[in-house]
């Protein structure tokens, strides 16, 4: 009598004896989310609960944490792994949801499939996307090789490979998903891999301009590193609270145009002299101007900055534009308005760790590292707390305010700033296992979430296979 009397969560209705075995698997997944466990349910009815049912109707009671918040730690996850049930449920069941397309992207999406048709049908999208990473890493150690800490102009060669492995990087990004639909291999794994990849591809597009502007050693570096990263971070926290990613800003800019301008920008600059292009003052630069512009009105600070600092700053000026647009959105989004006021304030609180990095990077004298080396480790780090929010934002899983992961590399710089006995070679070498702490910390969290990914849906990270049980 009390089984029969069972309410359907769907329609309100007593359910009939053919609706019982799934109302019990109702209960059941309510059961789960108790921690009482559905096999308990399953035992007490005698009856045997199908997995796709309570899969189904898991959808009911599946919670998104994104409109919750935690200030140290994020739920645990049962079973252990990044991810929990309810998130592995959640990223199965997600549809990337990009914002327009500016003009460019519409001009060039048949280049774009026609290059893509040319690719075999065996090779896995994430294949393609890990070629397009392969491109930036081949630059990124050239340059390295030759500007070790991009304070001299590498050779025109080595110039003009960066700029074209900046193009081969962006065209492969944009061949990943065609390559995913026109095999039949879409999957929320080829988001999360193309986001990841971007993420740390970021490291070389600074190290490229950084190489051929010759901006290393100064806080000039640092100020363009935090000014990318801590943007590419700002995209994936408004993903995380509106769910729609922002890759452009109206019709006519986005990151297709970005990207490859800066290829294209990199690619000439292999052919021109670049000493005596950026290191003039902004009053040579504008000397050609001065019959229709009076010099003398201008600020002696502007006119004394060299054509490379001023580069830099309209950079750092159009990407605080960017972050103002991003916060705007965020604040404004129906998730967060009315009575949501306390959600506003704790989703500006998740940007206080990514900018705590930041802020401590400049805490460093630029004489006391080698910039690649700060570079690279705070790179890292923030690579860590970008895949995070990615991988939380599809899951809809909490993202904690505060990120432990941020304290190795916060008191590292402390202590270099503060210790009058820590000699040059001494920082560099504590900056140089932190660089290796957080290698091993960022591809560990994304070998242990990518795994749990691939067993949910079912499919193989670099394969087109499907899974079987025995796998």
């Amino acid at each position: 009598m009390v089984l029969k009397s069972l309410v359907c969560t769907r329609n309100n209705k007593p359910c009939d004896c053919d609706r019982l075995p799934q109302s019990i698997a109702i209960m059941g997944a309510h059961a789960d989310k108790l921690r009482v466990g559905r096999n308990t349910l399953t035992k007490a009815t005698s009856m045997k609960v199908p997995d796709e049912w309570a899969e189904e109707d898991m959808r009911d009671v599946d919670v998104d944490e994104t409109l919750s918040s935690c200030l140290l730690f994020e739920p645990p996850v049962e079973g252990g792994g990044n991810i929990s049930p309810a998130g592995l449920r959640f990223i199965a069941r997600h549809q990337y949801r990009p914002s327009e397309y500016t003009h460019l992207d519409n001009f060039l999406n048949p280049m774009w499939t026609g290059l893509t048709e040319l690719l075999p049908m065996w090779l896995a999208p994430n294949a393609v996307t890990t070629l397009g990473g392969l491109h930036c890493g081949l630059a990124y150690g050239v340059l390295w090789y030759y500007s070790p800490d991009m304070e001299v102009s590498p050779p025109d060669w080595a110039v003009f490979l960066a700029g074209w492995c900046t193009v081969a990087y962006y065209t492969l990004d944009c061949m990943d998903g065609k390559q995913a639909r026109r095999t039949g291999s879409s999957s929320p794994l080829g988001q999360l891999f193309d986001h990841g990849f971007d993420c740390i591809c970021a490291l070389f597009f600074m190290s490229s301009t950084a190489s051929f502007v010759m901006i290393g050693g100064t806080y000039w570096y640092l100020l363009l590193q935090t000014s990318i990263q801590f943007a590419f971070f700002m995209a994936q926290w408004e993903e995380y609270h509106t769910h729609v990613l922002p890759h452009c800003t109206g019709k006519w800019l986005g990151v297709t145009e970005t990207n490859y301008a800066i290829g294209l920008v990199t690619m000439f600059n292999a052919f021109v002299d670049r000493e005596a292009v950026y290191l003039r003052p902004m009053r040579e630069v504008l000397a050609p101007l001065s019959k229709f512009i009076d010099l003398n009105n201008l600020p002696p600070v502007f006119l004394d900055l060299e054509f490379r600092h001023f580069c830099v700053s309209g950079w750092v000026v159009m990407s605080l534009g960017l972050m103002a647009f991003s916060i705007r959105r965020v604040v404004t989004h129906k998730n967060l308005t009315g009575n949501a006021s306390n959600r506003r304030r704790y989703a500006i609180l998740k940007l206080a760790t990514p900018f705590a990095l930041c802020a401590a990077a400049f805490a460093v004298p630029t004489s006391m590292v080698r910039t690649r080396y700060l570079s690279v480790t705070l790179g890292l780090a923030l690579s860590l707390l970008t895949k995070k929010i990615i991988v939380f934002s599809m899951a809809k899983m909490s993202y904690a305010m505060v990120q432990l992961d941020a304290l190795p590399f916060l008191a590292v710089t402390m202590w270099i700033r503060y210790d009058r006995n820590l000699t040059k070679e001494g920082s560099d070498f504590v900056l140089g296992a932190l660089c290796f702490w957080y290698a091993f910390r960022l591809l560990r969290w994304a070998n242990v979430s990518i795994n749990q990914i691939c067993h949910k849906l079912g499919i193989y990270c670099f394969r087109l296979k499907k899974r079987t049980k025995s796998d």
